[in-house]
């Protein structure tokens, strides 16, 4: 109970000099003397002021900076970005482009009546031999075993396997191929793949003109349609004491560069 008396005498002290102070604060403000009080004060306190202020407009401007900053980080990511996919998108056009000029290409080819699947090579299998590559097609795009993979009249190689979507192309490189073929110049020989994914013009007979440079096409027999480009002779071996003379043959397309190929439907 005497705690709460002395707490109430405290209030009633307070309230005292507060009511006291409220009430000389307005005889001064009245008799115009708070003027002479404020001014040392306001005095005093302009340093302050302007220190103040100028601490605030510095730590507004360092705000407004690291914003700005931020917005122009923010803005060259985006443009990074941007640029990165109108790099790829171009890069997607031009791939496009050489394909449908390929396609065109082929499409104009007057070797080739039959139709023609568009294919992809999408790379090597890595449990078969170089001399085979992979494309995009299989069974359900109706793709055959035995069918000729070609771009525009140059043969590629043969469909040897097919999977559901994708099938093997064994290469003229391959050591299974052997191809009746014929050179420019008429001269008849077998187009043969050699181990070491090499291609040779063999089973020339001897006396027979055969020279570097030289086309060699099948000849249209073995199932093969007759004028495919099947490489052109890179160097002529002729040993005169054998029976046959042969010839080393380069493709007229580095096949680990083929993106894409043509596969020929059969009749």
């Amino acid at each position: 109970m005497k705690n709460l008396e002395k707490l109430l005498k405290g209030k009633k002290k307070t309230i005292t000099l507060m009511i006291g102070l409220i009430i000389g604060l307005y005889l001064l403000e009245s008799s115009g003397l708070i003027g002479i009080v404020r001014s040392p004060i306001q005095s005093a306190l302009v340093p302050l002021q302007l220190s103040l202020y100028k601490t605030r407009s510095d730590f507004q401007n360092f705000l407004n900076t690291v914003v700005d900053i931020r917005t122009l980080r923010e803005g060259e990511s985006s443009l990074r970005a941007e640029n990165a996919q109108l790099l790829a998108e171009n890069a997607r056009l031009k791939k496009l482009e050489a394909e449908n000029n390929v396609l065109r290409e082929q499409l104009g080819a007057k070797k080739i009546d039959r139709e023609l699947i568009v294919a992809a090579v999408i790379g090597q299998d890595p449990l078969i031999a170089s001399s085979e590559i992979l494309v995009d097609k299989g069974s359900v795009d109706d793709v055959k075993r035995g069918e000729l993979v070609v771009v525009e009249d140059i043969l590629i190689g043969e469909v040897v396997s097919v999977g559901e979507v994708s099938s093997r192309v064994r290469l003229l490189s391959d050591a299974k191929t052997k191809i009746p073929a014929v050179s420019e110049d008429g001269v008849k020989g077998i187009l043969k793949g050699e181990f070491g994914n090499s291609i040779s013009f063999d089973k020339v007979v001897q006396g027979e003109k055969l020279a570097r440079g030289q086309i060699i096409f099948s000849s249209g027999e073995a199932g093969i349609p007759k004028g495919l480009v099947l490489g052109k002779i890179n160097k002529v071996e002729n040993q005169p004491a054998a029976l046959f003379q042969k010839a080393d043959i380069q493709p007229l397309l580095p096949f680990d560069e083929l993106e894409t190929v043509f596969i020929i439907k059969k009749r």
